[in-house]
């Protein structure tokens, strides 16, 4: 019948693929092409070459001219000292560790006083200072000055008379000489010192403060009258030094 479009029969199939008139349908020219005609290998051992190309091997060492020519492995360096297993362990050494008329020669030894030794805590004592109207009238010396006739001062620990200066108790009237006065500090720096006595000792050793004759100045041969040894202006020099140095050395602790 004309005109009557039959279901049993196979669609048509379009005509364009891949921009190409061509059946893509497997009864087409293009299925038969790609998939049953045998196509020739593309390895490289099936070309057929009728001149060869240059050597049968790119060089006599192996390798085309483009390799890398460095070693795989890192050169062999040498230590410059034989290996552990290659020492002689029974061997019984020499007598001296060096030659005769020769001593070894030790570093010096660091004498400089690390930042912890210092007592930045404790503060320096104040200058003894009258003054008048704003204004420094006397500086008293930091060393108590006696002068007297003659020097009758003894040790109330030893009972000797000191030699230089000496330290002064005001209160009790007291003197003490330098060397009861180093043995009393170290006492009382020992660790078999219950706390109350050692606070005890303490406070009576600070009533004790420095003093001296006057002999360095005055010349007294056995009378009031003194006769001065130095003018006034190098002993008010000396003081002034001395003031300086006592301050450095006396810290309030």
């Amino acid at each position: 019948m004309e005109g009557f479009e039959y279901v049993v029969n196979p669609p048509v199939w379009p005509t364009v693929g891949f921009l190409r008139k061509i059946h893509r349908d497997s009864s087409g020219e293009f299925c038969r092409a790609s998939y049953t005609t045998k196509i020739p290998p593309v390895a490289p051992n099936a070309y057929d070459v009728d001149r060869p190309m240059g050597f049968k091997y790119p060089s006599k060492a192996g390798f085309s001219a483009l390799a890398n020519k460095m070693p795989r492995l890192p050169p062999y360096r040498e230590l410059g000292y034989p290996p552990i297993g290659s020492y002689a362990t029974d061997f019984p050494g020499t007598q001296y560790f060096f030659t005769f008329n020769k001593q070894i020669v030790r570093e010096q030894k660091w004498v400089t006083p690390g930042p912890s030794t210092y007592t930045h805590h404790l503060k320096y004592p104040e200058w003894d200072v009258e003054t008048a109207f704003g204004c420094k009238r006397i500086i008293w010396p930091a060393v108590a000055v006696f002068c007297s006739p003659q020097n009758k001062v003894k040790c109330s620990v030893c009972g000797e008379k000191p030699v230089g200066d000496y330290f002064h108790n005001f209160s009790s009237d007291a003197d003490m000489c330098r060397v009861c006065m180093h043995v009393e500090t170290a006492a009382i720096k020992k660790c078999n010192l219950q706390v109350t006595e050692r606070y005890s000792r303490q406070q009576k050793i600070k009533q004790f403060v420095p003093a001296r004759y006057c002999g360095f100045f005055h010349n007294h041969d056995g009378t009031t009258a003194t006769i001065e040894r130095e003018s006034r202006k190098v002993l008010r020099q000396k003081i002034r030094v001395e003031n300086y140095l006592y301050r450095l050395n006396a810290k309030i602790e």
